[in-house]
């Protein structure tokens, strides 16, 4: 939440000097680069209550225009593996992922879920199905207490209440929830598709050993070993029919692609056992609009931290500008300061803030990292005493 505070009348700390100490950064997290892009931070009209102790005790509202983040997971039988570092299963990590990326952005957004294969699934392919309609989330109070609101904690034990289970209908999925995702109001709509394999399930689709994923993964069918002697996708060589498990590449990039021509950018987090896909999650990264800078153009996770991190820097990129406009134009320019969570930031446009419009302020260097990291729950911008210069 943005605070944006415009007064008058003086508080207990309106200092007088002209310059301030050099502003100390808290602690940043270590956020990895990535595509999407946004221009508001999702700013809510709200009225948060200002510390006392702050220059500026009357508070005008931020004007209000949050993104959407629509989490699509893949709850496979191979999510139920352990990850890496944890004692948990990928999916139950997933799910913790999710609650640390929303307790730290979740005031900024509003948010949804679904999961695939559907969670009454008879065959493992049924396409998958929204969880959680997509909703404001929790007021950033909570947060600060170190506690989920109700809104994350009904999200997280929803998703919490389903077990791993099927195959991985990704295509089927974006395509079934399309209307669903389409249909959202607000500033921008960002899915996070989260997976750990192929996408699968397509039974009218027929491809080469090099695209069978039992080949790939060297796996069985029955007692037949998918090598580089049989096509395991072939029933003619198998014996018998088993359909759905070539990969289901084009139609997922097709999807994503029709996603993005509506406008909405499709994050991609691969969990461990997807590697043997990279190119594939690459493709659907480039096509969702949020291609990484460097060899691997989605997020490839390894353990429970790098999953922690990606999320958590996906959830910076959808909720957090530096670029910060405000509802109302302050009357002397002179008389403003920029505070992260109680503490000053000194006007500086090298480390600090400037000014980049009548009504708006753009935050930069390692102050703009420190709000990009997540680290910072309120931002408030107070007018009625002179600006503090670095």
């Amino acid at each position: 939440m943005l605070a944006i505070g415009l007064s008058a009348t003086g508080g207990l700390h309106c200092g007088q000097q002209e310059h301030a100490p050099a502003f100390v950064l808290p602690p940043t997290k270590n956020v990895a680069a990535g595509g999407g892009s946004n221009d508001d931070g999702g700013l809510r009209i709200v009225d948060a209550g200002l510390d006392a102790d702050l220059c500026g005790a009357q508070q005008i509202p931020a004007i209000s225009n949050p993104p959407n983040l629509y989490f699509i997971v893949d709850r496979s039988g191979s999510m139920a593996d352990i990850l890496p570092g944890s004692t948990y299963s990928k999916y139950e990590n997933a799910r913790i992922a999710i609650g640390v990326m929303l307790r730290a952005v979740g005031h900024r957004v509003d948010y949804g879920a679904a999961v695939f294969p559907a969670f009454a699934d008879p065959d493992g392919c049924t396409p998958g199905e929204q969880v959680f309609p997509t909703e404001p989330g929790d007021p950033p109070s909570y947060a600060a207490m170190g506690e989920n609101g109700p809104i994350l904690e009904q999200l997280l034990t929803r998703l919490g209440d389903i077990a791993p289970s099927g195959g991985t209908p990704t295509a089927a999925t974006l395509t079934d929830l399309q209307p669903t995702v389409l249909a959202l109001t607000g500033k921008k709509t960002y899915v996070v598709l989260m997976t750990d394999g192929a996408p699968n399930c397509n039974v009218n689709l027929t491809c080469t050993a090099d695209q069978c994923i039992p080949n790939i993964e060297q796996d069985y069918i029955g007692n037949i070993a998918c090598n580089s002697t049989i096509n395991c996708c072939d029933p003619t060589q198998i014996g018998y029919s088993e359909v759905g498990y070539c990969v289901d590449s084009d139609a997922t990039v097709a999807a994503v692609a029709a996603y993005e021509s509506a406008g909405v950018d499709t994050y991609v987090v691969g969990m461990p056992g997807s590697e043997a896909y990279a190119e594939l999650l690459g493709r659907i990264a480039t096509a969702g609009n949020t291609a990484r800078v460097g060899a691997t153009p989605y997020y490839a996770v390894s353990d429970t931290s790098d999953l922690t991190t990606a999320l958590t820097a996906i959830g910076a990129q959808v909720a957090i500008t530096c670029d910060l406009p405000l509802s109302t134009t302050p009357a002397d320019e002179g008389l403003v300061n920029v505070y992260f969570d109680d503490q000053l930031v000194p006007f500086d446009p090298t480390n600090g803030w400037q000014w980049s419009g009548p009504a708006s302020i753009q935050i930069v260097g390692a102050a703009c990292s420190t709000l990009s990291s997540g680290n910072v729950l309120n931002v408030q911008v107070l007018a009625g005493c002179p600006t503090v210069v670095r």
